[in-house]
């Protein structure tokens, strides 16, 4: 049993030889334990974690109801969000599961949630990116939420779309964010949403606007209540 115990083991580091593993924020070589990033850069990362005060985003929303974010969008949580987004190294989102377990423990009222959504990419994008990282972040979340017990929010991928193309959030202010994404989104199936509270989902949380029109067209739709989870929360919001 103890041999049968080890073989994956073996089977891996015999792999590591042949293809070694490198920290995604470094370069450094993994030890056969470590997934991702190094010791070193996990610490790095562990400190842009919200505290469970800093959890919740606290704004004036109009259309939104409750807003939660797991980091801090400093480096080197930028830097691992760029290689997700732009370098296709999707692997890299299982580095945030401890953050997003700790935080659905801490937060019950998250799997009160009749549906989770993510925010939907410009499709002008998803050729060249080949998958909308906000998708695969609420696929992840999705798993956490539900657990062992199978019960939870269900997944709708495409219960918001995004009718046109617009201009990428962060090269805008504020009131051009707000005007790039107006009647932007719509929902294709509103009887799968009506009465039902949804939890968005994205990367980066900037200045709300997103979630603001997002939550807008849903309630227009029919849906109770919005929340917004993001991974991560930029200065100064």
């Amino acid at each position: 049993m103890e041999l049968a115990n080890r073989l994956p083991r073996y089977g891996e580091a015999f792999l590591r030889l042949l293809y070694p593993s490198v920290c995604a924020l470094c370069d450094e070589l993994l030890e056969l334990e470590e997934r991702g990033l190094c010791l070193p850069c996990r610490e790095n990362l562990e400190k842009l974690r919200c505290s469970p005060s800093e959890e919740r985003i606290r704004l004036s929303l109009a259309y939104g109801d409750k807003a939660w974010s797991l980091f801090r969008y400093e480096d080197p949580v930028k830097e691992i969000l760029h290689q997700i987004k732009f370098g296709g190294r999707r692997d890299l989102l299982q580095i945030f599961t401890p953050a997003i377990a700790s935080l659905a423990e801490r937060r019950r009222e998250l799997s009160a949630y009749d549906s989770l959504t993510p925010i939907p990419l410009d499709p002008r994008r998803l050729p060249e990116r080949q998958f909308n990282q906000s998708g695969l972040l609420a696929e992840r979340i999705h798993e956490i939420l539900r657990g062992r017990k199978g019960r939870g929010p269900r997944l709708e991928r495409k219960a918001l779309v995004k009718k046109h193309p617009t201009f990428p959030q962060s090269l805008l202010g504020r009131e051009s964010r707000r005007l790039n994404l107006h009647r932007v989104f719509r929902v294709p199936h509103p009887e799968k949403i009506q009465g039902r509270s949804i939890l968005l989902i994205d990367d980066i949380f900037t200045t709300g606007a997103t979630f603001e029109e997002a939550a807008k067209t849903l309630k227009a739709a029919g849906a109770f209540r919005v929340g917004f989870l993001a991974l991560a929360r930029a200065l100064g919001h």
